[in-house]
C-alpha cells in the first residue's frame, strides 16, 4: 500500500516538474503573461467539450495564464497546442482531493494568486433509480458533486489570502426540472447548487464569488450517444422551448462571463443555459 502511494506521489510530482519546465520554456517572467496583473485561471476537465471551449475563450484574454487540469496528459497537451495560451498542464483526477489540492497549491505558489477556477468535469447517466447500481450512483456523485467540494475547499483556502476570486460549477437543468430516468445525475447536480449557495454566502465577505451554470442537453462528445441518435435528438429538442439543444461554446460563454473579474457583483446565482428547459413549458 505504501509503495503504491509512493509511486503515485512520484508520478504526480514528476508531472508537476514537467509542467513547470514546459512553462518556463514558454514564458519569461518579464513578459505580460507573467505579471501579477494578468488573470490566472484553473480549469478542471479542461479537454472536455465545454472545458476546451472555455479554455479557448480564457486564452484570448490579454496576458491570461490558463492552467489546464485533467487525467490525460496527451489530451491536455493537444489542447494546449490548439489554443496556444500560457500556463502548465497538470495531470489530476478530481475524485482525489489530494490531487485537486496539488493543482491549486502549485498554481497559487507559482503565480501568487488564482483569479478563477472552473469545474467542467461531469457525467451523464440515464437510468431510473431501481436500475442504478450503488457503484454507478457513487461514481456519479463523486464526479459531479464531490469534485466540486474538493475544488471549492482547495480554492477558497488560497483565494482568502489573495483578495478573492471567482469559482464556477456546472449544475444541470435536470436539477430543477423533473425528467424521467435522471435520478442519480439530478441528485448530484442539485447538490452542486446547494453547495454553491451555501459557499457563496460563507465566502462573500472574503470577496470570493461562487456561481453555477445549469445547461440543458449540450452537443458535446459526452452527450454524443444522445445527440448522434436522430430519434433521441428529436425528442430532446422538443423538450426545450427553443426547440434545439445547446452548443458547448454557449455554455462556455456563460462560464467565462461568471469568471470574468469585470462581473464582480454576481454571486450565488444559477445561470440557466438550457433553451428554457429549466423554467419554461415547451409548446
Amino acid at each position: 500500500m505504501l509503495r503504491r502511494l509512493a509511486n503515485n506521489w512520484s508520478y504526480r510530482t514528476a508531472s508537476l516538474r514537467q509542467s513547470n519546465l514546459s512553462l518556463r520554456s514558454r514564458c519569461s517572467y518579464s513578459t505580460e503573461a507573467c505579471t501579477s496583473s494578468s488573470p490566472v485561471y484553473v480549469v478542471f476537465g479542461a479537454y472536455g467539450g465545454i472545458g476546451s471551449e472555455l479554455c479557448a475563450r480564457l486564452a484570448q484574454q490579454p496576458g491570461a495564464v490558463v492552467v489546464l487540469a485533467g487525467r490525460d496528459s496527451a489530451k491536455l497537451e493537444a489542447l494546449r497546442g490548439r489554443i496556444g495560451c500560457e500556463g502548465p498542464n497538470l495531470v489530476a483526477d478530481v475524485k482525489d482531493s489530494k490531487q485537486v489540492e496539488e493543482v491549486i497549491g502549485y498554481t497559487a505558489n507559482k503565480y501568487g494568486k488564482i483569479d478563477g477556477v472552473a469545474n467542467c468535469v461531469g457525467s451523464i447517466i440515464l437510468k431510473s433509480a431501481h436500475a442504478t447500481t450503488d457503484a454507478e450512483f457513487d461514481q456519479t456523485v463523486q464526479l459531479n458533486l464531490n469534485s466540486c467540494f474538493y475544488i471549492l475547499r482547495a480554492a477558497v483556502k488560497k483565494m482568502m489570502g489573495t483578495g478573492g476570486g471567482s469559482i464556477v460549477f456546472c449544475s444541470s437543468a435536470v436539477a430543477r426540472h423533473g425528467i424521467p430516468n435522471h435520478e442519480a445525475i439530478a441528485a448530484a447536480k442539485a447538490g452542486v447548487v446547494g453547495l454553491m449557495l451555501s459557499a457563496a454566502a460563507t465566502y462573500a465577505p472574503k470577496n470570493i464569488r461562487i456561481n453555477c451554470v445549469a445547461p440543458g442537453l449540450t452537443r458535446t462528445p459526452l452527450a454524443a450517444r444522445i445527440t448522434a441518435n436522430a430519434s433521441a435528438l428529436k425528442s430532446s429538442e422538443a423538450m426545450h422551448p427553443l426547440k434545439r439543444v445547446g452548443e458547448a461554446d454557449e455554455v462556455a460563454a456563460a462560464l467565462e462571463f461568471l469568471l470574468n473579474p469585470r462581473n464582480t457583483f454576481i454571486t450565488g446565482q444559477v445561470l440557466g443555459v438550457d433553451g428554457g428547459l429549466g423554467s419554461l413549458k415547451s409548446q
